[in-house]
C-alpha cells in the first residue's frame, strides 16, 4: 500500500497545478510553519506534563504543566543606538 506524503514547502497546490511561491510569500510560508511547529511543541509538552519556556515582557518565563509561571531571567536591553544603523553596515563586537 502506497502512502502519499503531502509537502507544502514553497509550493502551493491549487486545482491540480503547481504554483511556485514568490519570494515575498516565502516569508509567510516559513512564519506559518514556525507557528504550527511551536503550537505542536507546546501542546505535546502540556500532554506529557513538561514545562516550556516563553518570552513575555522582556523576561524568559518557564511555564509548568499546571500553568504556573516562573521567571527564569530578564533579557537585558541592547546598548546599541539603532537610529544610526543602515542596511549593509558591519557590526563589530568590542
Amino acid at each position: 500500500m502506497r502512502t502519499k506524503i503531502r509537502t507544502r514547502s514553497l509550493k502551493v497546490w491549487r486545482r491540480r497545478k503547481v504554483i511556485l511561491v514568490s519570494v515575498l510569500d516565502e516569508d509567510n510560508v516559513l512564519l506559518s510553519a514556525a507557528k504550527t511547529a511551536a503550537n505542536k511543541a507546546i501542546r505535546s509538552s502540556k500532554a506529557l506534563g513538561l514545562s516550556y519556556k516563553i518570552i513575555k515582557g522582556g523576561k524568559i518565563v518557564s511555564v509548568h504543566a499546571d500553568t504556573s509561571e516562573e521567571i527564569e531571567r530578564e533579557i537585558p536591553k541592547s546598548s546599541l543606538d539603532l537610529s544610526n544603523l543602515k542596511k549593509g553596515m558591519y557590526l563589530e563586537r568590542k
